[in-house]
């Protein structure tokens, strides 16, 4: 599964020199390749340069960059290995291996990286960063804080460090103090609200009341706004007059779902004499998510799904007999997908349960992969034809609701499956997402969902062995 590197985020100390000009002039040579993403004959230049002067460090280095931005992590960290011991004190070449490490999710080892990388230059700041981000991954949440509390201190007019210990504080129910500093995610758009967020002239709200509508901008992915949108019903409790922005996937369920609600594209224009205040999505949950029973009290059951006139899934669904279960497994997130996504081994254990139809609800292009999930398990994962559950959000809900249960890796499938009341198990990662919360196994923003954890780092193995046993020992499969 590809992994893409966070932008910047590899140090290059290009000033470094070869005392053989040869092996100098192979390694510029090489860098001219590398600005182009010509990795090949990057790679093939450094090594050329090895062979004028096979002490050359930041040869070795520019080879680990290569590989890295190649997809090849476990070579690449090597490469860097094989640069420190050259010259331990270059700070970039403990930087990027740490870099590398975390794209191997070994985040003992990366942190450990960053470490050696600050004993040498202690105010780089993105070393603190990912060395806090480390520990968040470790589960290590009061280090992880003091790390990000550090980065405030080098940084201070840098939002992003207030907005990753928020995300910690809400995982651990601290929501007032939680809710508070999420809000420095809109600064330097880190949340990403739609655009005309930040062009607005009209007034913010701040939760009282007031006439005139309120327009809510949604903000981040699918999911996110399928998750933060189950917040509505409760505004609306509060505040009859709304106007939302969503994903144009999303508007006929949320039209479905709000009818009071009128709905808007995310690229649509709303008149501005429209209303009055705005806000972003997630900003309500300042207002009506500080507490637990916040969350259980909700007036939010479930979104609705109009009875879908695709025939393909009638028809589908008519000639299937038995226990159908939708399976989704992967998560093209550029930042923690590899992460949270299952490997073609571990889906096809899953999918080996007998008396089970297993049924796709994969969105994106994973075609390889269900090709590989047959040749190893021996059986077919189902398709739905002729329906492009990518972009055709309302097919892919009404497949959701023809299956008897889903099993879904964090992504915007499964909050889908969740927020519509189906029920759902969700796979996650040793540190999940903050939203699922700490050491429950009932989602608190969902019914009828149940969280299966992952007991040790990188561990799915257990997880699948968890999911293989519940489908056996139950009825499921007779």
């Amino acid at each position: 599964m590809d992994k893409k590197l966070p932008p910047n985020s590899l140090q290059s100390s290009k000033n470094l020199f070869s005392l053989n000009s040869l092996a100098d002039t192979y390694n510029h040579k090489g860098l001219k390749f590398l600005e182009k993403d010509d990795y090949e004959n990057a790679i093939t230049c450094f090594f050329q340069s090895l062979d004028y002067d096979e002490n050359y460090s930041h040869a070795y280095s520019n080879i680990g960059n290569a590989l890295l931005k190649k997809g090849n992590y476990d070579e690449a960290v090597k490469m860097f290995g094989d640069a420190i011991k050259l010259d331990e004190k270059n700070s970039d070449y403990h930087f990027n291996l740490g870099v590398a490490l975390t794209q191997c999710n070994d985040y003992k080892g990366a942190a450990k990286a960053y470490k050696e990388c600050l004993k040498i230059t202690p105010r780089n700041k993105l070393a603190v960063k990912f060395l806090g981000n480390c520990y968040k991954d470790l589960r290590m949440f009061p280090e992880a804080i003091k790390t990000y509390k550090k980065l405030e201190k080098l940084d201070p007019k840098n939002p992003e460090a207030a907005f990753l210990q928020s995300k910690i504080h809400i995982r651990h129910g601290r929501f007032n103090l939680g809710w508070k500093m999420y809000e420095y995610g809109l600064k330097n758009n880190i949340r990403k609200p739609f655009n005309g967020y930040y062009n607005e002239t009209k007034t913010l709200w701040d939760g009282k009341p007031f006439k005139g509508n309120l327009l809510v901008y949604g903000e981040q992915g699918l999911g996110d706004q399928l998750n933060f949108g189950t917040v509505l019903k409760d505004l609306l409790k509060e505040k009859p007059d709304v106007i939302i922005k969503v994903d144009a996937r999303l508007k006929q369920i949320f039209k479905n779902t709000y009818p009071e609600i009128t709905v808007y594209g995310e690229d649509d224009i709303v008149p501005i004499e429209d209303y009055e205040k705005y806000i972003s999505l997630a900003s309500l949950c300042k207002f009506f998510r500080t507490h637990t029973d916040d969350f259980t009290n909700t007036h939010f059951t479930n979104y609705i799904v109009a009875n879908t006139e695709n025939p393909y899934i009638n028809d589908f669904f008519n000639k299937i007999s038995g226990f159908k279960i939708g399976i989704s497994w992967h998560s093209f997130s550029a930042e923690n997908g590899l992460n949270r996504s299952l490997d073609t081994d571990q889906l096809s254990q899953i999918v080996k349960c007998k008396n089970v139809n297993f049924i796709n609800i994969q969105y994106g292009n994973v075609l390889k992969q269900i090709k590989e999930v047959k040749l190893l398990s021996g059986k077919e994962i189902l398709k739905v034809p002729f329906t492009d559950i990518t972009k055709d959000i309302n097919s892919l809900a009404s497949i959701i609701k023809e299956c008897d249960l889903i099993i879904s890796i964090d992504n915007s499938t499964a909050h889908l499956s969740a927020s519509l009341g189906h029920p759902t198990w969700v796979l996650l990662p040793y540190s999940a997402d903050f939203r699922w919360m700490e050491e429950i196994t009932s989602a608190l923003w969902y019914n009828n969902t149940t969280l299966i954890r992952q007991e040790k780092e990188n561990d799915w193995n257990g997880v699948v062995d968890l999911v293989c046993d519940a489908i056996e020992k139950s009825n499921l499969n007779k």
